[in-house]
C-alpha cells in the first residue's frame, strides 16, 4: 500500500500555515525516495498529526511514516539535504509533544511501522526496531522463548 501524497509537475507542496516546503524540494525527495509520507494538505493529517496531550501542539512540515529501515534512512537525508530538522517518533506518549519536536517546522519520521522484534535464543538477545511499543514488545518476547522484562506504567 502507498502512502505517500504524490503532486502533479509544476504545483507546489505547502505546508504549515501556507509556508512553502523547503523550496517543493522535501516532498519531491520523499516522493523519489518512496519514503510515505503526509503533508499538511493530506487527507489523514489529523490523524497523524494528533499529539498525545492536545494542549501542546506543533506543526509539523511533513510527516514521514516509514516502513523499512531504508525508508528511514532516506527520509533522514531529505530532511538533512533540505535543512529542515527532522525528528523521530516513537511511541508518541510525550506529554510535552516532542515526538513532533517540540516547535513547528520539523520533518517528523514516524516510526510505529517499524516494530519488528525477534529473540536469539541462544544468545537471549533481542532485537528491537525503533517503533515497537511495549506491549507489543512484551507478547514477542514470551511468544519467543518464554522471556520477559520488569515494566509498567506510570499513573500520573
Amino acid at each position: 500500500m502507498h502512502w505517500s501524497v504524490a503532486l502533479p509537475l509544476g504545483l507546489m507542496a505547502v505546508g504549515v500555515r501556507g509556508v512553502p516546503l523547503a523550496n517543493d524540494t522535501l516532498a519531491s525527495c520523499l516522493e523519489a525516495a518512496q519514503t510515505p509520507y503526509y503533508l499538511s494538505t493530506s487527507k489523514n493529517w489529523t490523524t497523524f498529526n494528533s499529539p498525545f496531550n492536545e494542549r501542546v501542539k506543533f506543526n509539523p512540515v511533513a510527516i514521514a511514516v516509514p516502513e523499512t529501515a531504508k525508508q528511514a534512512q532516506d527520509a533522514l537525508l531529505c530532511g538533512r539535504q533540505n535543512k529542515v530538522k527532522v525528528t523521530p517518533k516513537s511511541g508518541g506518549h510525550s506529554y510535552a509533544s516532542l515526538g513532533f519536536g517540540g516547535e513547528d517546522g520539523h520533518l517528523v519520521i514516524q516510526l510505529d511501522r517499524m516494530n519488528n522484534v525477534s529473540v536469539d535464543n541462544k544468545t537471549n538477545i533481542a532485537t528491537v526496531a525503533a517503533g515497537t511499543r511495549l506491549g507489543h514488545l512484551a507478547l514477542q518476547l514470551y511468544n519467543q522463548g518464554n522471556r520477559a522484562i520488569s515494566h509498567g506504567t506510570c499513573p500520573g
